[in-house]
């Protein structure tokens, strides 16, 4: 039996492909007797940033601040992470990366796609015999344009070595060193991870188990029989009567000690664990093997995860974090220029979070975890994240080092309400418990800056910066709803007649798409529904303009009835906004929401739902957001150097690190240098 570490060999196999190798990116590296360290803190606040450091609570950042210069960081428009670091990767605005939302829209469907990644068609399925198949994936690209601010340095012999940099999914051929963060998936394929939640009884949130796979297990005589997944064979077709394959399995025990709250856990075949009643597990292995078409070969695809004991009795309950890609044995490339960067980190450290953004936020939202366990796993992804940075420090002697991190911005998207007085998800008994949660977050982060600052010492050129800032998010706003009102989006005449459902942009879908002219799929996105490029589009282009304006028009001068407060505080057109080559697939309409208020999920999906109001309480746990104008949630620039930064922005950090190292700015960069 043969096993592959990839999922594509065997497929190879059958087709007779060559393996190409990456190309190379130049010359090797040369040693430039020059350090400049970069540390990325996404969602660091610069008000609340200013606020800790003036109690006392930051004297690293203070002694830093003093030192050299701090001041408010331009985000972008919107101020999306994934939006924001293609800024900061590639020195262009998003007319010249082609990364706009967290959601794009497919003009052949209407319907919300990657912005990361685009694939070219559908997968070309082969029926081989009996249940077997081969599947040959279509062609794919990720949508970030432009070249990485790493590979111009790596071009001009500058060494940069970056850890978790958000928007780097997929990762494309370099030959420097880049571990991918926000964006990498889990082992199923789930941006967001898909955790598992196993309980011997109903719990009361079994209907809100939506982000997770909730399964009931049965003890007799303290034991149980479960099952860990992993994503189907794609060898395999459907069973007969179903349209799926089923997922992968690998098999588990839970023994429950019959007189402490401990239990032990069993991977049939793999690791295992003893547990107490709230404690987190290591890592444990649980690949998942799978047969193929060729006699004698099987594919196996490395996972791992972590448990975490909720309750031992009366009932059990525990969590399982979704199935991360192991470092160890890589699925699909997650770093630069090969799967040995990883595997090499894996050694010195031990196995980490693969999967990007991996706090656990859907669990919290579901209830699946309270408040205490998400911050103890948040916890726990920061002290991962030291090792990391240790590992970091001790390999860089000269070039660019950039390192990411990300507990702030998931704390504070989840604790914020904590710190709101009266948001709507508000619990006053929580918020007494909690009150201090987001500013922990930044205590954490003013020891990582102390350590790095001893590390390197004081004089090695540093510079901080925050992709955002964060924003109270009180008031969501169905935009679509709203365009309905107004006119501009239409039901077809079954849907309107039925205002309780939910009603989507797909054909079919309620939605009557010739009717409508204009339509709202992402966070900040208003599309127009445009003759000749999108499928029913009706507006002629000489028409466009004036549409735009009209609703700009309207937009600006909404109130929300309850508030009395404007809802929008700016609406750009993308040729008023954005440059370079990639304008064309930008949204019409760029919508910024004033303080406090932000798209709700079934905008960003492109539903419709009547029923609902154009604006209404945000009672979600997701309580804090940065989907707002950009001037409402700046982020942060700190250097130890003595600066007078006028108002920068995002990309001007690209030119600087660029500059900084003798290579010229390329003409498609926006930015100025602040050195």
């Amino acid at each position: 039996m043969i096993s592959h570490r990839h999922r594509t060999p065997v497929a190879a196999l059958l087709l007779g492909a060559l393996a190409l190798a990456a190309p190379s990116c130049g010359e090797p590296f040369r040693h430039v007797g020059k350090k400049l360290v970069v540390l990325g803190i996404d969602g660091m606040d610069p008000n609340l940033l200013r606020e800790y450091m003036d109690a006392g609570l930051l004297p690293n950042f203070k002694a830093l601040a003093d030192a050299g210069t701090f001041v408010p960081l331009g985000t972008s428009n919107p101020p999306q992470s994934p939006v924001a670091w293609s800024n900061f990767i590639t020195g262009m605005d998003p007319g010249g990366h082609g990364v706009y939302d967290f959601l794009h829209r497919d003009p052949a469907t209407y319907l919300p796609v990657s912005s990361t990644v685009i694939s070219e068609g559908e997968p070309t399925v082969f029926e081989l015999y009996s249940d077997w198949k081969l599947e040959i994936p279509p062609d794919s690209r990720a949508v970030r344009q432009g070249r990485a601010f790493w590979d111009l340095l790596g071009e001009a012999g500058v060494r940069c070595d970056v850890y978790r940099i958000p928007a780097a999914y997929p990762i494309q051929p370099s030959e420097q060193l880049t571990l991918s963060d926000m964006g990498t998936p889990d082992l199923q394929g789930g941006i967001d991870g898909m955790y598992a939640y196993y309980t011997s009884d109903v719990p009361d949130n079994f209907d809100k188990v939506h982000g997770g796979v909730w399964k009931q297990v049965k003890l007799a005589k303290g034991r149980a029989e479960a099952n860990l997944y992993g994503p189907p064979s794609q060898y395999k077709l459907p069973p007969p009567g179903k349209h799926e394959v089923p997922k992968g399995e690998r098999p588990f025990t839970i023994f429950v000690d019959p007189t402490e709250d401990v239990v032990h856990i069993a991977i049939e075949e793999g690791d295992a664990c003893v547990l107490e009643k709230g404690q987190w597990s290591e890592w444990l292995r649980c690949s998942f093997e799978y047969d193929t078409p060729l006699p004698g070969y099987s594919e196996t695809m490395g996972g791992m995860v972590k448990f975490y004991v909720q309750q031992v009795r009366p009932n059990l309950r525990l969590y399982c974090s979704p199935v991360n890609i192991d470092p160890r044995e890589p699925s699909m490339p997650i770093s630069s220029p090969d799967d040995d960067a990883v595997i090499e980190l894996a050694e010195s450290i031990g196995p980490f979070y693969t999967q990007g953004l991996a706090e656990e936020t859907k669990a919290l939202q579901e209830g699946s975890i309270d408040d205490g366990e998400f911050l103890s796993q948040c916890d726990d992804i920061h002290h991962e994240r030291m090792r990391m940075l240790d590992h970091a420090l001790a390999r860089f002697d000269d070039g660019l080092l950039f390192f990411y991190f990300s507990t702030i911005d998931l704390r504070s998207h989840m604790m914020w309400r904590h710190i709101e007085a009266g948001h709507p998800a508000r619990d006053e008994k929580l918020a007494a418990e909690y009150a201090r949660s987001i500013e922990e977050s930044y205590v954490l982060m003013d020891r990582a800056l102390g350590h790095l600052r001893e590390k390197i010492g004081l004089e090695t050129p540093l510079i901080i910066l925050s992709d955002h800032g964060f924003s109270p998010f009180t008031r969501r706003v169905n935009l679509n709803n709203w365009l309905l009102k107004e006119g501009y989006l239409v039901l077809t005449d079954k849907a309107a007649a039925d205002p309780k459902g939910v009603y989507s942009l797909a054909e079919g879908g309620g939605v009557d798409r010739a009717k409508t002219r204009a339509y709202a799929v992402g966070f900040n996105s208003i599309y127009v529904n445009e003759k000749g490029r999108e499928k029913d589009g009706i507006v002629e282009p000489a028409a466009r303009a004036a549409l735009q304006d009209e609703i700009r028009a309207k937009l600006l001068a909404l109130t929300d009835d309850k508030l009395g407060k404007k809802v929008v505080r700016r609406v750009d057109l993308r040729d008023e906004v954005y440059h370079g080559d990639q304008l064309g697939h930008a949204p019409d309409l760029v919508i910024g929401y004033d303080r406090g208020y932000g798209a709700s999920d079934t905008t960003a999906l492109g539903q419709v739902q009547p029923k609902d109001p154009f604006v209404e309480d945000n009672k979600d746990l997701w309580s804090g957001n940065h989907l707002m104008a950009p001037e409402v949630v700046p982020g942060i620039f700190l250097t130890n150097r003595k600066i007078d930064p006028k108002e920068p922005v995002l990309y001007d950090l690209t030119v600087t690190m660029l500059e900084y190292f003798g290579v010229p700015k390329p003409p498609e960069m926006r930015g100025k240098s602040l050195y």
